[in-house]
C-alpha cells in the first residue's frame, strides 16, 4: 500500500486496520468493505504495518524528505559546494515536475531531462550530472523505505564528450607569473602550483598550518573532510614569506584581503585574483588549471601515481589520471629512453 512499510511483527495492525476501515467505509458499501478487510487480514498476517510519514511528502513542490537526504550526505562529509549543487538540482526538478514524489515515474524524469536539453544552454555533461543526482536521491529513498522503486533505474547514462584538459607549459606558467602585479598574486600562483591544492583548500590554510622547516602544509579540511599534508617548493617559500612580511595584520589566515580588517579570502575571491592576472596575461588560467599543471609536471618528473594520488587528495587513482594524462610527446620520449 502506498505510504506504508511492512516489517516483521504485529504490533500496529489493529490500529491501522481500524483507521483504514473508517476511511474507506464512507465510499464503499458494507459488502465490499467486508471483502476488502478480509483481503487486508490475509495479506498483512505476520507483518507490522507502520505508516510512513506522508506529511513530509506533499502532493507537489519540494518534498521535505529532500532535507533529510541532504542531511545524510552532510554526515558523509560531502563538501558544502557539492551539497549546494545537490540541493539546487533537486529543488529545480521537483518544482518543475510538480508531482507527488510517489507518483513520479520514469517518463517524468526523461521528459525533465529532455526539456533541459531543449530549453537551457547546458552541456550533455551537465545533464548527466543531473541524472546522477536524481538517481542517487531516488536510490536513497528506496533504500530508506520511502519508495518501492527508483524511477531513474531504467534511464541510461547520458553520453558526452570528455573535455580535453591541457596543462600550462613551463613557458606559459612563467608568463602567467610575470603578469602578477603584487606579491600576494605571485604568492597565490606559486602556492597553488607547487602544492596542487584545490582552491577551497588553499582558502582554508592558516599560518599555523605551515611547517616552514619541511616546507609542508597540513590541509585540515580536504575533500570529504580528509586531512593530508602537501609540500611547497623554494620559490613558493620565498614569495609566501615576502607576502606575509608585507602584511601589517595579525590574521592567522594565509591569504587575506588587502584592505582592513584584512579578512580571510574565500575560494571565489582567490579565483577572482587569478582571473585578473589571466586578463593581463591574455590567458585563461583558473585554480584547477594550476592543479592540473601540478599533476602533469609531477608525472613527467617521475612521481609515481600512488604518491601523486596522496599529494592531490584523491580517493581513487583513476581520478588522478584525469588530471595527469601524458601527451604523445611524453610517451614517445619514454619509449625512446627505454627501448632505443
Amino acid at each position: 500500500m502506498k505510504g506504508c512499510v511492512f516489517m516483521s511483527s504485529n504490533s500496529n495492525n489493529e490500529r491501522f486496520r481500524d483507521e483504514f476501515a473508517s476511511k474507506i467505509a464512507t465510499v464503499l458499501p458494507p459488502e465490499q468493505l467486508k471483502n476488502v478487510l478480509q483481503v487486508f487480514d490475509i495479506t498483512s498476517n505476520g507483518y507490522d504495518i507502520q505508516r510512513k510519514a506522508l506529511e513530509i511528502i506533499p502532493a507537489g513542490g519540494v518534498p521535505e524528505v529532500v532535507k533529510y537526504y541532504l542531511a545524510s550526505k552532510a554526515v558523509e562529509n560531502l563538501s558544502k559546494g557539492t551539497l549546494k549543487q545537490y540541493r539546487y538540482k533537486l529543488i529545480d526538478f521537483f518544482e518543475t515536475v510538480n508531482k507527488s514524489i510517489q507518483d513520479i515515474n520514469t517518463n517524468d524524469v526523461r521528459l525533465y531531462l529532455y526539456n533541459i536539453k531543449q530549453t537551457r544552454n547546458v552541456s550533455d555533461r551537465y545533464i548527466e550530472c543531473i541524472r546522477v543526482t536524481l538517481n542517487c536521491f531516488f536510490k536513497w529513498l528506496v533504500a530508506n523505505d520511502y519508495l518501492l522503486r527508483n524511477p531513474c533505474e531504467k534511464i541510461e547514462r547520458i553520453k558526452f564528450q570528455e573535455k580535453k584538459r591541457e596543462p600550462l607549459t613551463s613557458y606559459e606558467l612563467e608568463v602567467f607569473r610575470w603578469n602578477s602585479q603584487n606579491i600576494r598574486e605571485k604568492a597565490l600562483i606559486d602556492f597553488l602550483f607547487s602544492t596542487g591544492c584545490r582552491v577551497s583548500e588553499c582558502a582554508d590554510v592558516r599560518l599555523s598550518d605551515i611547517d616552514w622547516t619541511n616546507r609542508a602544509v597540513t590541509i585540515r579540511h580536504g575533500k570529504g573532510g580528509k586531512e593530508r599534508i602537501v609540500y611547497f617548493n623554494a620559490e613558493s617559500e620565498l614569495t609566501m614569506r615576502k607576502y606575509i612580511d608585507s602584511r601589517s595584520d595579525d590574521t592567522d589566515a594565509l591569504f587575506v584581503s588587502a584592505k582592513k580588517p584584512h579578512q580571510q579570502l574565500g575560494p571565489h575571491a582567490l579565483e577572482n585574483i587569478l582571473k585578473k592576472v589571466s586578463g593581463r596575461a591574455g590567458m585563461h588560467v583558473f585554480p584547477h588549471k594550476l592543479r592540473h599543471t601540478f599533476a602533469t609536471s609531477g608525472l613527467r618528473g617521475g612521481i609515481t601515481l600512488e604518491k601523486l594520488q596522496m599529494l592531490m587528495g584523491h580517493t581513487r587513482p583513476e581520478t588522478t589520471l584525469i588530471y595527469a594524462k601524458l601527451n604523445q610527446a611524453d610517451i614517445r620520449m619514454e619509449h625512446q629512453r627505454v627501448y632505443a
